[in-house]
């Protein structure tokens, strides 16, 4: 049964916000020179021309989509599909000009092997799977002609990963007492002690429709 949660307590138990940060952390650390932010989300590709999101060459961490998946022992774990929105224009770099495409591959390809190696796609937390197989990380352009002519390109490299033990198991809490029968002719099992509620409900539900 979910007890009742302020929104203080809400906010202080939020596990989205410490994975971000936690992804935000250590992409400061591996990318050096390259500004690092959390995004709440989607981002305006207008918002991204005008740098209102982050100077390039630059990388915000932001989500699109959460979903619930429950798993076979009852439990519910949160699969979230990650965005590194990538942010470049033509750039000097060790004396020699660079141009935005050959900046934002770079660093794009360097996010998807960040993400793809074992000793960093989990970002240093313990609750974490490592990223989905099927749609595997990728990287990708989202800049059109005009966003060329005002000087950025934009790219987004994306994944999904898996927040476990998110929610309570079915199957949480002792097991039932088992106990063979004085005949020896069957098993004696005690449900009221070490159901949930719920399938206790279920339980109840299909006796009184037999």
């Amino acid at each position: 049964m979910i007890e009742p949660k302020t929104l203080t307590d809400l906010l202080a138990d939020d596990p989205l916000a410490a994975v971000q940060s936690a992804i935000v952390a250590r992409l400061k650390a591996l990318l050096p020179g390259v500004a690092i932010v959390s995004h709440p989300g989607k981002i305006d590709i207008s918002e991204v021309v005008s740098k209102s999101v982050v100077a390039a060459p630059g990388i915000a961490v932001g989500w699109s989509r959460i979903r619930a998946p429950r798993l076979v022992d009852g439990s519910t774990s949160i699969a979230v599909e990650w965005s590194a929105y990538v942010v470049v224009e033509d750039m000097a770099i060790a004396g020699k000009r660079k141009g935005r495409e050959e900046v934002g591959l770079a660093i794009g390809r360097r996010l998807v092997e960040i993400v793809e190696d074992a000793d960093e796609q989990t970002w240093g937390l313990g609750n974490l799977l490592p990223p989905a197989a099927d749609p595997p990380p990728e990287l990708k352009p989202l800049f059109t002609v005009r966003d060329m002519t005002a000087g950025a390109a934009y790219y987004a490299v994306t994944w999904v990963q898996t927040m476990v033990d998110q929610g309570r198991s079915l199957f949480a809490g002792e097991m039932p007492e088992v106990a063979v029968t004085d005949d020896g002719t069957g098993i004696d099992i005690d449900f009221e002690g070490g159901l949930p509620p719920e399938v206790l409900a279920l339980l109840a539900e299909t006796e009184g429709g037999a």
